[in-house]
């Protein structure tokens, strides 16, 4: 016996469903991890307070910036 072909439609696709989880960034682990790591090459280079804030301030400048950037290449 032959099959009706009107049951099976050819021309419909199934869209896969967008996954609801958010998208993971790697800017702020970068930010933490320069910041902890300025820190300490602050406190082995100079001890003092001002070097320790300094230390941070500039490792979580580069954090971000490499973060960022591995956000940016991670999207293309």
């Amino acid at each position: 016996m032959a099959r009706s072909h009107h049951r099976y439609r050819k021309h419909q696709r199934q869209q896969h469903a967008v996954s609801s989880k958010p998208k993971r960034r790697a800017a702020p682990v970068f930010i933490i991890f320069l910041s902890f790591f300025g820190l300490g090459l602050g406190y082995f280079a100079a001890g003092t307070i001002p070097a320790l804030i300094a230390g941070a301030i500039i490792g979580g400048i580069i954090g971000y910036l490499i973060g960022h950037n591995l956000d940016k290449m991670a999207s293309r």
